[in-house]
């Protein structure tokens, strides 16, 4: 009984300072999040703002939106997975699975593109061992990817410079991500975010929310991995 106490009682105060960390930081929103339900994607009942030319990109944002009107238990367990394009039931998934069901939607691969890097620089991810079915789905791997192959821009306070398809990484727990749309808050510069932190993928008004930690292009992204 003391013990299940302690152990609560150490929860508490782990998520008190990181609520006065979080909410420390100038980017940080007050306001509550705005969140998009999964019946007004589904209807359509809102208008894109930005209309999207390319025609992988364009692909790309939709199957992200379509992932915020599908029921998925966030569900952290390991997954032996197929290799490569391998990925874990499609009714299961947490933040990173976003943008690496988004992209393979395209044709890009993350789980063979990070594996592959890490096997020839596992140094810079600090791993001695490599392991294709978790370490792409881990955020301080993928950012380390993102960095090296130098497909990330600078994080701003400024909404404007995070455009449709781009992948935002916030400091929560031990790292979250989301992909950002190509519909905008009603009454605000910001686009709303498609992210799993909890819930399963949802579209919401997230991306001032938190800390950005990196954000990632996703215009160098396509420029790197497709024709």
């Amino acid at each position: 009984m003391k013990k299940t106490a302690f152990i609560l009682g150490l929860t508490l105060i782990l998520a008190l300072f990181s609520w006065r960390e979080i909410t420390s930081q100038k980017t940080v929103r007050s306001s509550p999040v705005k969140t998009v339900t999964k019946s007004e994607v589904k209807s359509q009942g809102f208008e894109e703002d930005s209309i999207i030319d390319n025609p992988n990109l364009h692909k790309y944002v939709e199957h992200v939106r379509w992932q915020s009107t599908q029921d998925v238990t966030y569900d952290p367990s390991y997954f032996t997975l197929s290799y490569p394009n391998g990925d874990v039931p499609a009714n299961k998934g947490v933040c990173v699975d976003v943008p690496i069901r988004g992209l393979r939607a395209i044709g890009i691969d993350l789980q063979k593109l990070v594996h592959e890097d890490v096997l020839s620089n596992s140094s810079a991810y600090h791993i001695t061992r490599a392991d294709k079915n978790i370490d792409h789905r881990r955020c301080v791997n993928l950012i380390t990817y993102f960095k090296r192959k130098k497909q990330q821009i600078p994080v701003t306070n400024n909404a404007a410079d995070y455009r449709p398809g781009d992948i935002v990484f916030w400091d929560i727990a031990r790292g979250h991500v989301g992909v950002v749309t190509n519909v905008k808050v009603p009454g605000t510069d910001r686009y709303f975010m498609v992210h799993n932190i909890c819930c399963g993928p949802q579209m919401e008004d997230f991306l001032f929310a938190a800390p950005i930690v990196c954000h990632v292009s996703i215009e160098k992204v396509l420029h790197e991995n497709l024709p």
